[in-house]
This record gives C-alpha cells, structure tokens and sequence, in this order.
C-alpha cells in the first residue's frame, strides 16, 4: 500500500512542549488511517502507560481540524497496542464502527505485527531463529510486565536474525497478538539485549565511541549523547485480511512505517548493508 503524502500536526503544548508533525503513511478513509508514530510519544492510554497526553485524545479534542476532517476522523479511536516507548504503526479507526472490527482482528490474532530491532551481538541467545511463548502480566505496583504461568496473559513472539555487523545485530520480531511491553520482556527472556533499553536488561544506546572504539572524551564537561536517543525497537508493518476487520472489500492490507531517520543513519553508522523490506 503506497504512503500518502500527508501529515497531521499538533502546536507546542498539546502533546508535548514542542510542535509535533507525523507522517500519515496510508489513507483508507472513511475506515481507518495509519501514522508513523515517533517513540516517546503516547498513542492511548493502556496499563502501565506514563501519564501524558495522547495522540487520539488530542485527536478527539479538536473534531473540526481542517487536515482531521479530510481524513474522515469522524470519531476518532486507536485500533492497536503500540507502546509509548517505540516507535512504529499506528492505526487510527475513524469511528467507533471500524474501531470495534479492527480492534477485533486485532485480538483474535487476524493481524500480524512485524518489528525491527537493534541489539547487541553477545546475547544470550542460542540460535538465529526462535520462539517465546510465555506469558505476561503488569506489576502491581510497577508499571513494567513480568512473566508469569499462573497471572499472565498468553503471549507469542517469534524472533529471526536478520544482519550482523559492529558488535551489533539486526532482528525481526512476529507477533499475532501483541500486549503492552512484550517483544521487550520476550527478548529480555530469550538473551537479546535491545540498544537503549533501560528497563529489562539495561543495555546502553549506541554512542560514536560504540563505534570507533575507546573512551568518550567530553569537551567541557558534556556528556557523549546517543546516535539515536530512542529504544531500537519500531514496529515497522502491520498486515491483515480486510475482510477480518469487517471490511473486507480492501482486501488484503499492508501497512508500513519507515525507519525513524536516527534508527536508520545509526545502521549505516554500524556498517549494515540493509534496513528492513
């Protein structure tokens, strides 16, 4: 499915303390559309999501926006989990009547989500191909996911290698159902170790001294900042029959979103050949 060329904007202060632009990466109005969500941006509320302003509820909160009404966002609803942390696929249903048939393709595993990732090569991980199956649930007073057989909620996660270079390795993430904060707790679980996660296996992000080898020297007492300032985890397509949404006349869809632009110069950085189909 070809990318429109469209964007929708919110001004400094609505969801955060800058002006915010996201691409609009298909248009299938009056259903639904799809944005290339930016990590640490927050889409929907779900449990354990930091107490910020999202995406839809600033959608909802301005219903006559010109750009808002040519998209057909009638009633705007978020139709998948799609963490605040990262970045990736975000479908926006343009009413309840498309939110409800997504959302329930979305839970009956109708859907798939693909995701790319960036993680250290000495894992601990056997093999370059693999599957998790565990489940999960929410701390109770934490707002981070734990495995659990006896409280959790099923979860699956398929993980296959893609690309090695610079001590680094690229991997992709499947999922048919995906819950708040899994791929990060089933990679966690399987050795893989995600660039800047700081939450379940406290991995340091990707500096130039990553790269060239040595000991950052400050200048003035600055600190090295990251090549990316983001989790090196994106949801990169969604793809679903239409028919499993109830609307079955667009037949198959494929949604994409790009790579944000520091994900991908960090990898060209790190050597590697490709990115992700």
């Amino acid at each position: 499915m070809a990318p429109p060329s469209k964007k929708i904007g919110f001004p400094a202060g609505v969801i955060g303390s800058e002006p915010l632009r996201i691409d609009v990466v298909a248009d299938v109005s009056p259903f639904f559309i799809a944005l290339n969500k930016p990590a640490g941006v927050l889409f929907d509320s779900y449990s354990g999501a930091p107490r910020s302003k999202s995406i839809i509820l600033a959608m909802r909160a301005s219903p006559e926006k010109p750009e808002f009404k040519s998209l057909g966002l009638v009633s705007p609803l978020s139709a998948n989990q799609i963490d605040f942390e990262i970045s990736g696929v975000a479908i926006v249903a343009c009413g309840k009547s498309a939110a409800a048939g997504l959302r329930n393709a979305a839970w009956s595993e109708a859907m798939e989500f693909e995701y790319e990732i960036l993680a250290e090569s000495d894992g601990g991980r056997n093999g370059d191909s693999f599957e998790v199956n565990l489940p999960i649930f929410m701390h109770s007073r934490r707002p981070v996911w734990l495995v659990s057989h006896r409280y959790g909620k099923k979860a699956r996660t398929f993980f296959e290698l893609i690309d090695e270079s610079g001590g680094y390795q690229l991997w992709r993430a499947r999922a048919k159902n995906v819950r708040p904060h899994q791929i990060r707790v089933h990679a966690c679980e399987a050795g893989l170790r995600i660039a800047g996660e700081s939450v379940y296996s406290e991995t340091r992000s990707v500096y130039v001294s990553s790269i060239k080898g040595g000991r950052y020297k400050s200048s003035g007492g600055e600190t090295e900042r990251p090549l990316y300032p983001n989790l090196f985890l994106h949801l990169s397509k969604i793809s679903f029959d239409g028919s499993a949404a109830g609307c079955g006349a667009l037949g198959e869809i494929v949604l994409r979103a790009p790579l944000p632009k520091g994900f991908s110069a960090c990898l060209k950085r790190l050597g590697f050949k490709r990115s992700f189909a």
